[in-house]
């Protein structure tokens, strides 16, 4: 412990005690768990650390002057080009994510970055490379998306309740990314259904906001330029005093308190109504 602590102090000259600057930054790139690798504005490899062979599978001996195109699997295009062009400009690459391939022909996940080296002149004369594993971050973060996209299709879905309606029930607060999702269901659905009346439910829906009536008007107009007639459903009191607060102006928008009236309204545009059985209506 103490000798690693020596090795942290720096000297007067730029030195640690018993290792020069630069052989104690080569150690450090040496322990690296990253890839770290140097190569020349050609692309072709100078420098292999340790943590570079443990990603990739090759020896530095393997690889050390051969093309570094030779990590871009072959069914993927090679960036390789257009990242050196930027190199030698003097641009540096920050956490480019792509993908790579090992020694075996794995291919996996990668967050490179690049950047120019200079001499002490100041011109660039080659490039270093930091590269790291991130499949399992990847494969997380994707996870993690397709996740939120199912609570988001569970959370807005559209439902064919009598041939020509369907039924769309607002359900909680409406963000832009909800408000989106929910309209795009409910046009997509109206398109396969080929629906007549669209129910637009916000009996779910706790406070309406300037932005969620927004969302709602903005629906409604899309549901009209499709052909079908937008009602709006479950108008409680509180629901509409806000919207006549907010100034939403719902003149010719067909509203009522519940579901179950509007889906009346739905049955008199399609010339329909409910009997019973013992004939009457």
């Amino acid at each position: 412990m103490a000798n690693k602590a020596k090795l942290a102090v720096m000297g007067t000259a730029g030195e640690t005690e018993g290792l020069s600057t630069q052989a104690f930054l080569a150690a450090i790139v040496e322990t690296s768990d990253d890839a770290i690798y140097g190569k020349t504005l050609e692309g072709v490899i100078l420098s292999w650390n340790h943590g570079a062979e443990r990603m990739y599978g090759y020896a530095a001996a393997e690889i050390v002057g051969r093309p570094v195109s030779i990590l871009v699997p072959p069914s993927s295009t090679d960036e390789v080009p257009q990242i050196l062009e930027k190199l030698k400009r003097g641009e540096r690459v920050d956490h480019f994510e792509t993908v790579r391939v090992k020694k075996n022909g794995e291919s996996f996940d990668v967050s490179l970055t690049v950047s120019p080296i200079r001499d002490v002149s100041g011109r660039i004369v080659g490039a270093s490379t930091v590269a790291r594993d991130i499949t399992e971050q990847k494969r997380l973060r994707e996870e993690l998306t397709r996740r939120a996209k199912e609570i988001l299709d569970v959370s807005t879905p559209v439902l064919q309740v009598w041939d020509g309606v369907v039924v769309a029930p607002f359900i909680g607060t409406l963000d832009t990314q909800r408000a989106q999702q929910f309209m795009e269901c409910l046009l997509q659905r109206i398109v396969e259904t080929n629906a007549s009346v669209a129910l637009l439910d916000v009996t779910g829906v706790p406070a309406i906001d300037t932005r969620t009536a927004q969302h709602l008007i903005e629906t409604i107009t899309s549901v009209r330029l499709l052909g079908a007639q937008a009602v709006l459903t479950g108008v409680r009191p509180a629901i509409a005093q806000t919207l006549a607060h907010l100034g939403i102006n719902l003149a010719d928008v067909v509203t009522r308190s519940s579901l179950s009236a509007g889906l009346r309204v739905a049955l008199d545009v399609l010339n329909l109504k409910i009997s019973s059985r013992d004939g009457e209506a």
